[in-house]
């Protein structure tokens, strides 16, 4: 298993945008506020998920360690029985900033909207089409 995502992925992460204004993205990131902004991305996605921010009990869950250079991961369930609400798991040792929980957040929601699309650049056009989303949400009228 490679220690790191393919360089084309880690390039198409890095290009999301997220809507946060600019005095917020570097801002810490706390529980509370991923809650909250997951929620907006479950809303805009139409589609649920469990955030879990205790990597140890998603691994339990999941049965599948994880490892320690994922930012985030989101399990369905086995093939044969499928999570009626799927988990998604954020690492806060690696996703310190907003700006770094809105690619986290948009990249693994893709991966619940269209999961067939994989890396591929329609998969991160989808995932800004969510950041996009949830900008709108959240937009601060004039």
């Amino acid at each position: 298993m490679a220690d790191r995502a393919h360089p084309v992925t880690e390039q198409r992460h890095a290009g999301l945008r997220s809507p946060l204004p600019e005095h917020e993205r570097d801002l810490p990131v706390d529980v509370h506020w991923l809650r909250q902004r997951a929620k907006l991305f479950a809303a805009v996605s139409e589609r649920e998920f469990h955030l879990v921010t205790d990597l140890s009990a998603y691994a339990s869950v999941s049965g599948m360690p994880y490892l320690s250079h994922y930012a985030a991961q989101v399990y369905l369930g086995p093939k044969s029985a499928r999570l009626r609400v799927p988990l998604m798991a954020i690492n806060l040792a690696l996703v310190t900033t907003r700006e770094e929980a809105d690619r986290a957040l948009a990249h693994e929601t893709m991966h619940l909207v269209v999961p067939s699309y994989g890396h591929k650049a329609a998969a991160f056009a989808r995932a800004q089409l969510l950041l996009d989303k949830v900008g709108q949400l959240t937009a601060v009228p004039a």
